[in-house]
């Protein structure tokens, strides 16, 4: 499942999200490159700072610490897309930073989990992510089939719009299957998990959210822009989380790629509840004379 039909679910979401994307959005990202910049600082420093608060502040073992900075070191993930897309944000903002993050990754993960694991268990992994093949696996599961996407809303305009509820709902359906099955793969170790990392694992998505809409509102940023940068923050990719926790060639640790997996399901109800805060609390997006808009977009 997680070689074939996990990337194949990102990818069907990827292309559904470039459905609703043109050459436009990304041109006006380039133009205003400020958005970019607030997620990309969240995503490379506010991230591993939390986890590491968390993980003075909660008492766990290593394993499970070493567990959530793999999760803050990750890069957010094409679900992140998916959220932003049903929350009616910057879908276009969502994809520049799945995919920058990604980039990034390629270098700021191996220095970031092998600062961690030296300074919580003190020694150093041997963390490798082979650049070609990481660059292109990103490529695979976003540009590629967000690129499919916009050629489709292109070319067919009339069929893009029509197929949008069926890839919407197709698209929620393969989230739902992801977090099942991540919970489903560590079941045997989830009731000393939610015990013992639970708690931090929460109360780390909660904050990095938080911040993550601070930051945007400190900066100014667009409703859309506001809606996008928290989710961005707070979801990350955690596949390929559980992948570096576990794998051989990685960390591996199969008891730290439990975290990944409850994050799973956490990060899915802190979205839930980030799009609630949206319909039901559409001031604290800012800019009040834009914002009696976008209720009802996230309504419809």
């Amino acid at each position: 499942m997680s070689e074939i039909l996990f990337p194949a679910a990102l990818a069907f979401i990827m292309f559904g999200l470039g459905m609703e994307l043109t050459v436009a959005d990304f041109t006006r990202l380039a133009r205003m490159p400020k958005p970019v910049l607030v997620g990309l600082l969240g995503h490379m420093f506010i991230l591993p700072l939390v986890a590491l608060a968390m993980i003075g502040l909660f008492p766990m073992p290593a394993a499970f610490a070493i567990g959530l900075m793999v999760v803050a070191a990750c890069p957010g993930g094409a679900v992140s897309n998916l959220w932003t897309h049903q929350a009616r944000g910057d879908v276009a903002l969502a994809v520049t930073l799945t995919a920058l993050s990604a980039a990034v990754a390629v270098v700021w993960v191996p220095v970031l989990l092998n600062l961690s694991t030296q300074y919580l268990i003190g020694e150093a992994a041997a963390i490798r992510l082979p650049v070609g093949p990481t660059m292109v696996h990103i490529a695979m599961l976003t540009v590629l089939p967000v690129s499919l996407g916009m050629g489709v809303r292109r070319l067919a305009p009339a069929f893009a719009q029509r197929m949008d509820r069926p890839v919407r709902i197709l698209s929620l359906l393969f989230l739902a299957m992801i977090v099942v099955a991540i919970l489903v793969r560590g079941r045997g170790e989830l009731g000393n998990l939610l015990a013992t990392a639970g708690p931090p694992v929460l109360f780390y998505n909660f904050l990095v959210m938080a911040i993550g809409l601070l930051l945007a509102r400190l900066a100014r940023l667009t409703p859309k822009q506001v809606i996008t940068i928290p989710i961005e923050v707070g979801i990350q990719n955690v596949i390929m989380a559980a992948t570096l926790a576990t794998a051989p060639q990685f960390l591996n640790r199969p008891e730290a790629g439990l975290v990944p997996s409850i994050y799973g399901f956490t990060m899915t109800l802190m979205a839930i509840v980030w799009l609630l805060v949206i319909r039901f609390a559409p001031g604290v997006l800012g800019r009040e004379q834009e914002v009696a808009a976008v209720p009802a977009q996230a309504r419809a």
